[in-house]
Formats: C-alpha cells, sequence, structure tokens
C-alpha cells in the first residue's frame, strides 16, 4: 500500500505540474472495488426503486444525446443529469481537477480505453469486478472491446464504442500514376517510391507527428509490443528491439525515401493537404470515415475505404489496432446510487433500444462494441449509398479489421506521460535525416526514470 501511495500522489503532482491527465488526489490508492451485484443492478431499474439522480459527464455529448433521453424515458426514475465537457482533453483535465479537489465528482464519466488506466490505479473509478457481473455482461461485448476495459484484476466501465483502423485511398490518384493499392508495407514503400518520384509533391502515406495514439496505432497494427504490462506496479519497456526496433527503422526509410511524409493532424494545413491530394493514403482509426463526409466533401466519389498494409509478406498477416470509449462509474460516486450508475452505463452501451438509438442519433454510423451491434449480419453487411466512397462495403470493412485487433498488447498506466515524451523526443526525429530509432531509446530511458520514481518496478530491454 505504501509503494502503491507513491505511484499515486507522484502521479498526481505530476499531473498538476506538466498538466496531463493522470490522475490522483490527496488520500493515494485505495480499494474502490464494490460490493454490489448483479441483483442489485437489475432492481435499480424497476419502477419500485427509489428516485435516484445521476450527474453524468462526456465528451460524447452529440452522439449520446438520444440514447440518453431513451433511458430516461424508460426509466423515469433515474435522473441523467449530463454535462458535455467539450474535447476530449479539455474533458479529462477538468476530470483531474474535480477529483484532485475532491469536490463535484460526477458519478458517472466518460473514459478512453487507453487512458482510463491511470484513472484506475489512483482510485478515481469505481471497480465492479465480480464473477456474476463477468457471466453476465462479457457476453454483451464484443472480445476484444471487453477485454480492454479490464486492468490489474479489476473491471473499471463498459465499452462503447470500438475504432478498427482503416486505410482511406486515394484511388484517383494510384489510378492516374498506375499504381496499386498496397496491401503489406512493403508494397506500399515500393508503390510509394514511384509515386514520389513521378511527383514529388506527393506521398504515399502521412506519419501523425503530434497524437501518440496515431503512432501506438500503427504499431499495434505491426504487431510490436514496445511495453508490457505485468501487474499494476511492474512494467517492462522493449523500445529498441524486436519487431518494435525492425518497424520503426522502417517507418525511418519511408521518410528518408519520400513514401512518407511526417505532419501534424487536423490543422488547417493538413486538412488543405488531404484536399489537395498531398497524401495518396491516411490510415486512421474508423471514425475518420464520417470525418470525411463532414470535413472534405470535394472528395466525394475519390476514396477507397480498404485494410491498411500488413508488416509481414502478405495481407493476411494484417493486425489491426482498436481503442474507442467506454463508460465507467467514479468512485466517488455514493454507495447508493452505485447500482443505478452500473444499470446505467450497462443499458446505455449494450441495450438494444439503446443501439437502435446510438444510430438513429448518429445518422447509422456509430460503430459499438456491443455484441448485438457487432454479431448482427443486417449491420455488417449494410453498404453504403450516399456515394461517397468508391467502394460501397465499408463497413464489411471495418467489421474485418475489428476481427483482426491485435490483442497481444496493453496500454501503459501513464499514457499522458507517454505522449509528453513522444512529442519532446520522437516527433522532433520524425524527418528526413533523422533518427528516429536513437529517439525510442531516448524515450525509453526517459519513461524507465519517470516508472521508477513514481514507484514502478521496470525493466528495460537494454537491461
Amino acid at each position: 500500500m505504501k509503494k502503491m501511495t507513491r505511484i499515486v500522489s507522484a502521479l498526481a503532482a505530476l499531473t498538476m505540474v506538466a498538466s496531463v491527465a493522470a490522475c490522483g488526489s490527496s488520500t493515494g490508492a485505495k480499494d474502490t472495488k464494490t460490493a454490489v451485484t448483479v441483483e442489485d443492478i437489475n432492481s435499480a431499474l424497476t419502477g419500485t426503486s427509489k428516485k435516484v439522480e445521476l450527474n453524468v459527464w462526456g465528451f460524447s455529448g452529440k452522439q449520446m444525446a438520444g440514447p440518453i433521453e431513451a433511458f430516461q424515458k424508460k426509466y423515469p426514475h433515474i435522473k441523467i443529469k449530463f454535462t458535455n465537457t467539450g474535447a476530449a482533453s479539455d474533458h479529462f483535465t477538468k476530470f483531474q481537477n474535480v477529483v484532485a479537489a475532491n469536490k463535484d465528482v460526477p458519478d458517472v464519466v466518460q473514459m478512453s480505453a487507453d487512458r482510463f488506466e491511470q484513472y484506475a490505479i489512483s482510485g478515481a473509478l469505481l471497480n465492479f469486478a465480480n464473477d456474476d457481473i463477468e457471466k453476465a455482461w462479457s457476453k454483451l461485448y464484443a472480445k476484444t472491446a471487453w477485454s480492454q476495459v479490464h486492468y490489474a484484476g479489476g473491471l473499471w466501465g463498459v465499452p462503447t464504442d470500438v475504432t478498427p483502423l482503416a486505410m482511406y485511398v486515394r484511388k484517383d490518384i494510384l489510378d492516374e500514376h498506375n499504381l496499386k493499392v498496397p496491401t503489406t508495407w512493403q508494397e506500399f514503400y515500393e508503390e510509394g517510391v514511384k509515386l514520389h518520384k513521378e511527383d514529388p509533391s506527393k506521398y504515399m502515406g502521412v506519419l501523425i507527428n503530434n497524437d501518440i495514439s496515431c503512432f501506438t496505432d500503427l504499431l499495434r497494427s505491426a504487431g510490436a509490443r514496445p511495453w508490457k504490462v505485468n501487474s499494476v506496479d511492474d512494467i517492462s519497456l522493449s523500445m529498441t528491439s524486436g519487431t518494435t526496433k525492425e518497424f520503426i527503422e522502417f517507418l525511418q526509410k519511408c521518410l528518408q525515401d519520400g513514401v512518407m511524409e511526417a505532419a501534424p493532424g487536423w490543422t488547417d494545413a493538413f486538412n488543405r493537404a488531404t484536399n489537395e491530394g498531398t497524401y495518396a493514403t491516411y490510415i486512421s482509426q474508423n471514425w475518420q470515415g464520417n470525418s470525411y463526409k463532414g470535413q472534405n466533401p470535394s472528395l466525394k466519389g475519390l476514396i477507397q475505404v480498404t485494410l491498411p498494409p500488413a508488416f509481414g509478406d502478405s495481407a493476411d498477416d494484417f493486425k489491426s489496432s482498436s481503442v474507442g470509449s467506454m463508460m465507467s462509474v467514479s468512485a466517488a460516486c455514493p454507495k447508493d446510487k452505485q447500482a443505478a450508475a452500473l444499470a446505467f452505463i450497462n443499458w446505455l452501451d449494450s441495450d438494444k433500444e439503446a443501439i437502435q438509438s446510438w444510430q438513429d442519433n448518429n445518422h447509422g454510423n456509430y460503430f459499438m462494441a456491443a455484441s448485438a451491434y457487432q454479431d448482427s449480419e443486417d449491420i455488417r453487411n449494410m453498404k453504403e449509398t450516399d456515394g461517397y466512397f468508391v467502394n460501397t462495403d465499408v463497413n464489411s470493412v471495418y467489421f474485418e479489421s475489428m476481427d483482426k485487433v491485435n490483442t497481444d498488447w496493453e496500454y501503459l498506466p501513464f499514457m499522458s506521460q507517454v505522449g509528453v515524451v513522444y512529442k519532446d523526443v520522437i516527433t522532433p526525429e520524425m524527418k528526413v535525416g533523422g533518427d528516429m530509432v536513437g529517439a525510442m531509446a531516448k524515450a525509453q530511458q526517459k519513461l524507465k526514470t519517470y516508472a521508477k520514481d513514481n514507484g514502478f518496478k521496470v525493466t528495460t530491454d537494454a537491461d
């Protein structure tokens, strides 16, 4: 307990100084496991239950509005007071602040699969793991998504959506240069060299350099494993060896030879480059499909959606990545409201009526983690009808990618700090003449120091 308290206290202190999203409080680590049972949760939904008001925070306010309204109509005795906290980055900062102050903490909070771990170890989230809930709820969600809401023996939320990778291909550009759609990274490189040689203003792809999640998506899909979580306070770093090193060397070669360009994503300049066809492909999480339709209407009829390339000998070697959001109950939620809070998040993310409401509220384009959604043949085979993409089987591409998510992966319990080190150390080397391999070694040393200073046991491939 003393060791864990040091971890949490240090995380909290560094959070306030560095403005990263690690979560802690002055009380240190504490046991947040609830005694609520499946029977308690089911009873909370009956009309005979007492009235409860739940304060709910989320960054997907627009998408969540319809399902929340549907829940309120069905269960009027559970009043939902929803706060749209804005962008995800603002959301996590606000949640950290109220937890640190131990004041105005919401009962229910939206999390993400690559960020909740640090909140879990610091005692900010409710751990509702028990055999009955595991048995009853695990079948309600896709296996990969369900596994991602577990950490250090605890169950910290229920998965809402999933984000398998896809490659958005400017088919018109490839056709103009008589190039094929790459199915392996080697083909990606070879076709990219041809493209850049014929037109130096164009690249086969873009390496987003201002978001750690884009970087980890690529590493995960390549089958790399730059770190391993052995237990709540024991990690291993292997950022300079194996498939990780091999793939980083490959990315550096792509930058060096004009196959890829490193650039910050989601800026005005990036959007202009997208519209102008600077990048013949873009590998991103599947929500990017809807983003294209909203932000790049001029590209209608030009983009083909495919699986990203495989880091192997054939397309069969492809692995994917998926993160997605989740709904959690905060540890500050009073005991007499916990059953209702758990009932709400599970209904919101798995009930068939809720799933339909998500789709109705989001033009049928919300890619959910619920088994009722993932296992639906009608949804899997649903065709695009608006003519935006070259191919109409976009949904089936997303589902195939989801079926191939690399499960030999976990996120460190301080991914916000990983993001800081990424921008400070790795991003500057993402360039022609850069040394990404050397940057990974420096980043590993910095993360090792950070982790050890915060009470973690750390081993590295350099030890």
